[in-house]
């Protein structure tokens, strides 16, 4: 019952944001009561936490997946990237732009996952792409990894794609261009 509960949620919130979603619209959903919600979940935050948990779990997931099965660095980068890209299209700027207001602490963890799991995916890649000459030996892999987060950290934030044209995927496609053509051997 727990992951019908975070599966029903999640389509809500990426649909319509955080905000907008009640516990009676959950519960409906699953055409069961709201005590029985609430044995599940204390509140609607719990919830949240719950999905993006969910995500953070399924990009390891993939991660881990891809290591295995893509033997090429830059090839495993830009496949890991854009079905990381495909699942945060999926998500919705709105939920992202709640989370960070009504749940600050959680937008923290949002953060800080990217940070730690980015940050150790994309040195890993660079190391092991310059061992297998897939990139200039003469790259300083800690300014690459700081410019790719950087970009990263600027542009996905909600509010920059709510003031701009560019979906997410067009974001990813543009930053993994930027970044892979100016150190692809």
């Amino acid at each position: 019952m727990k992951n019908r509960i975070i599966e029903t949620a999640e389509k809500r919130f990426y649909q319509y944001g955080y905000r907008k979603v009640t516990m009676d619209d959950i519960a409906s959903d699953l055409g069961i009561s709201k005590k029985t919600l609430y044995q599940y979940f204390k509140n609607k935050d719990a919830i949240a936490s719950a999905v993006v948990k969910r995500l953070h779990h399924d990009i390891e997931r993939l991660q881990k997946r891809a290591r295995k099965e893509i033997s090429d660095p830059i090839e495993r980068f830009a496949e890991v990237i854009a079905e990381i890209s495909s699942r945060i299209t999926r998500i919705g700027s709105a939920f992202m732009s709640d989370i960070k207001k009504d749940i600050p602490e959680l937008w923290k963890r949002c953060e800080e996952f990217r940070e730690k799991d980015i940050n150790e995916y994309i040195e890993g890649i660079l190391k092991e792409g310059i061992k297998k000459e897939r990139i200039k030996k003469e790259i300083n892999t800690k300014i690459a990894l700081l410019s790719y987060l950087g970009a990263i950290r600027t542009i996905f934030q909600p509010e920059i794609f709510a003031k701009n044209t560019f979906s997410i995927e067009e974001a990813f496609e543009n930053i993994i261009k930027i970044f892979l053509k100016g150190i692809e051997r």
